[in-house]
């Protein structure tokens, strides 16, 4: 294995909405499919995921949750969710399998998602009847 660089203007960036996103599709809001996104490393089963997110203002992240352990930081910008404000500088560390969503600021959000290894699943949380 060898060290891998990534620089910026190389990046693979994504517009959000045009990606093959199948049924998850369904459970994302339209202004999450407004961003952008870029893998600085896809991760394998063994070695780490990190992406980063380029979120428009007041862009819904929708309540999801995944199989891996992830971390947000706030490079840019901010999340607001449940009354809380984390602004640029500042990180979340959301559990396996926990719900949760947020909405980005009014000047949008530029995150860096880690992950311990490779993880694209995404598990709605669906509303139940009252």
């Amino acid at each position: 294995m060898t060290i891998r660089v990534h620089h910026v203007s190389a990046l693979p960036w994504r517009k959000i909405g045009d990606i093959p996103l199948g049924s998850m599709r369904d459970h994302i809001d339209p202004s999450e499919q407004e961003g952008y996104l870029a893998f600085h490393e896809p991760g394998d089963e063994t070695t780490p995921q990190l992406m980063e997110m380029r979120l428009n203002p007041d862009t819904l992240v929708a309540p999801h949750a995944h199989a891996d352990c992830e971390i947000f930081y706030v490079a840019q910008g901010s999340l607001h969710w449940e009354g809380h404000v984390l602004e640029a500088g500042g990180s979340m560390f959301i559990p396996a399998h926990f719900p949760y969503s947020f909405r980005t600021g009014s000047e949008g959000a530029r995150l860096l998602n880690i992950r311990s290894r490779a993880d694209h699943s995404f598990l709605p949380v669906v509303p139940t009847g009252t």
